[in-house]
């Protein structure tokens, strides 16, 4: 699987470490996420210290990646990660001046950024297109790539996207298929996964295993807040009673495989 928090992570200290943004407040979004909004005042008020001065007034986010896929009949499918950033600006923060010395003359530089979110969009293009991220693949600005961002009202910001070369990834294998026999009102299971559990139910119930269910802190493993994951699944350990009218269905488990199929078998 791709690992996303990886690939904010590494774009973050590949932003902060260019000399072309050292004025820019670089933020993820995960970082910064309050009630569903993201705080602006966070992504261009945060003032960036550099060598003992600190600037204002612009910003970059670095916004949580998406996936796309076009692949969906091969296992592991090739995945294409899309990176989303929204440059901001504010108008009067972004280029305030120092306060004057003493004798009216303004030595320091700007105390804002001092860029326009179309000079922070370009520096952005500029530093990624054809970048290479080990493990998911090389960067590259194609199509529309940039618009407004015009979710963030009162502060202009341009939102960028870039796309990277999609990756097949691992696919977790599957448990095979449970297959079940019905003989003088007795069912027999099995299944061609060695070592796995064969969980089912009668009632058309989903067969689930509470011992791997995923469940909250300090829960025991057959309950979630209090109630059973699912009371009327059994573990399968012999050949059982059937009756006609029941349905059978049994999937098998093991740790480090995903769940295979679902078998539903009617009682005849």
């Amino acid at each position: 699987m791709i690992d996303l928090i990886q690939v904010q992570r590494d774009l973050y200290g590949l932003l902060m470490s260019a000399p072309q943004l050292q004025r820019v407040n670089i933020v993820e979004e995960r970082k910064f996420i309050l009630e569903k909004m993201v705080e602006v005042e966070a992504i261009w008020q945060t003032v960036r210290p550099l060598n003992g001065t600190g600037y204002f007034g612009n910003g970059l986010l670095i916004e949580a990646p998406q996936i796309i896929c076009d692949s969906n009949n091969v296992s592991g499918p090739p995945q294409t990660v899309i990176l989303s950033f929204v440059s901001f600006q504010n108008g009067d923060a972004a280029f305030t001046p120092p306060a004057p010395d003493m004798t009216g003359v303004n030595e320091a530089p700007l105390q804002g950024g001092g860029l326009f979110a179309e000079q922070i969009e370009q520096y952005l293009v500029d530093l990624l297109q054809l970048q290479v991220i080990g493990g998911i693949g090389t960067m590259r600005v194609t199509g529309q790539f940039s618009e407004p961002a015009r979710d963030y009202p009162g502060v202009t910001a341009r939102r960028t996207k870039i796309n990277m070369t999609p990756r097949q990834t691992a696919q977790t294998p599957r448990t095979s298929i449970v297959a079940v026999s019905i003989n003088n009102g007795s069912a027999d299971l099995s299944t061609a996964t060695a070592g796995a559990q064969i969980y089912y139910t009668l009632d058309g119930s989903f067969p689930s295993n509470p011992n791997i269910a995923i469940l909250p802190f300090n829960v025991t493993p057959a309950n979630v807040n209090g109630n059973p994951v699912n009371p009327n699944s059994t573990l399968y350990t012999a050949p059982f009673a059937v009756a006609s009218g029941q349905t059978i269905r049994a999937t098998a488990y093991l740790k480090g495989y995903n769940p295979g199929q679902i078998v539903s078998i009617p009682v005849p």
